[in-house]
């Protein structure tokens, strides 16, 4: 017994109004009917007609296409199967999962790995830098002492001023219970001076001065201006890191001082305005816990989160290869990883010194 077939011809032009009529003759038919779709008239369709036919192609096991276009055949293979979807969508077993980690690891160590031997390089030719005096393109430190240091004071005063107020007024809220509203003064000091200024200006250098090393960098490198460098005879891990370095190791102490009076001249007109305690009270008071050590422990932590910041941002401004695309995302991982880097590191320093 021959198996009945049935043919379909198609319109010349084959769009989505169409394509209602072509489905309910197709429901018409028994489902024991081979149908067959001529495209033989077909020189006109649209992307509805053409995803109704890969519907067709993968739910119904009788229909069959003919006299179809090599160009027409193509655009139909665009659509995904039900295979490819399922491809795409399969269980990730415990083995993926673990090579997926073990990839995840092995990128991390070598970016690491990467880190730590710009950090050496760094080390060694600002070093060099400091008793040959070449390498360097003459008043560079400057220029950069002045952007990092002379730029960077007005917001660093503004919120180094404003944390203080803060924690001077949530504070004292507090010692009122107490009747101890002189100790404001201990508490505003030894926190702004060793803890909340460092880390404040490690944040703000993150943010201003590490987005911009990262943002020149990378442009340089993406305008093949590093591979000129390169063909003058200088290394730009040299000619380009090590004034950065050396202008923020000479900017970290001045910026510091500043935001020290600024954050506790915050506290003072607080604790005037609030409590009525005299400025020369204030310092007296803190005096007793704060002392010169306590500015050389938080100058000493902001120098390490200046150089981190530096650091971090000469690694992600070196590792873009082309596009403007990676030149704004290494610019955004620059601030993320050196702000992260700068909790991580002041972690660190509470472990080792409290």
């Amino acid at each position: 017994m021959t198996e009945e077939k049935k043919d379909i011809l198609l319109p010349e032009k084959f769009t989505i109004e169409n394509v209602p009529f072509l489905l309910n003759k197709i429901k018409e038919l028994k489902k024991d009917v081979n149908i067959e779709i001529d495209f033989e008239n077909v020189e006109r369709f649209d992307s509805s007609a053409i995803a109704f036919l890969n519907h067709l192609k993968t739910n119904y096991e009788n229909i069959s296409f003919k006299n179809i276009t090599s160009e027409f055949n193509k655009i139909l293979g665009m659509f995904h199967t039900n295979e490819d979807i399922e491809h795409d969508l399969q269980i990730i077993t415990p083995r993926k999962r673990f090579e997926h980690i073990a990839n995840r690891f092995l990128k991390l160590r070598s970016n690491f790995k990467k880190y730590i031997l710009l950090l050496s390089d760094e080390i060694y030719y600002t070093i060099l830098y400091i008793f040959n005096r070449k390498g360097v393109y003459p008043g560079e430190i400057s220029n950069q002492m002045y952007d990092i240091g002379f730029k960077s004071s007005p917001i660093l005063c503004l919120i180094s001023f404003l944390v203080g107020v803060t924690i001077s007024i949530t504070t004292l809220d507090q010692l009122n219970n107490f009747g101890a509203d002189i100790y404001i003064a201990d508490i505003v000091g030894f926190g702004m001076i060793r803890e909340l200024i460092p880390l404040m200006t490690g944040i703000i250098l993150a943010g201003k001065i590490g987005a911009s090393i990262t943002a020149e960098i990378s442009s340089m490198k993406v305008l093949e201006e590093v591979d000129a460098i390169k063909t003058m005879g200088l290394v730009p891990e040299q000619f380009l890191m090590v004034p950065r370095l050396i202008a923020i190791t000479l900017a970290v102490p001045l910026l510091i001082a500043i935001a020290d009076v600024i954050g506790i001249l915050g506290g003072v007109i607080i604790a005037k305005l609030f409590s009525g305690i005299q400025p020369s009270a204030f310092f007296r008071e803190m005096l007793v816990t704060v002392d010169l050590k306590d500015f050389f422990i938080g100058l000493g932590k902001t120098m390490v989160f200046g150089w981190t910041v530096v650091i971090t941002a000469g690694y992600k401004g070196f590792s873009v290869e082309k596009g403007a695309v990676e030149i704004g995302n290494a610019t955004t991982d620059s601030v993320v990883l050196s702000i992260s880097l700068i909790i991580v590191l002041d972690c660190l320093f509470a472990l080792l010194l409290y």
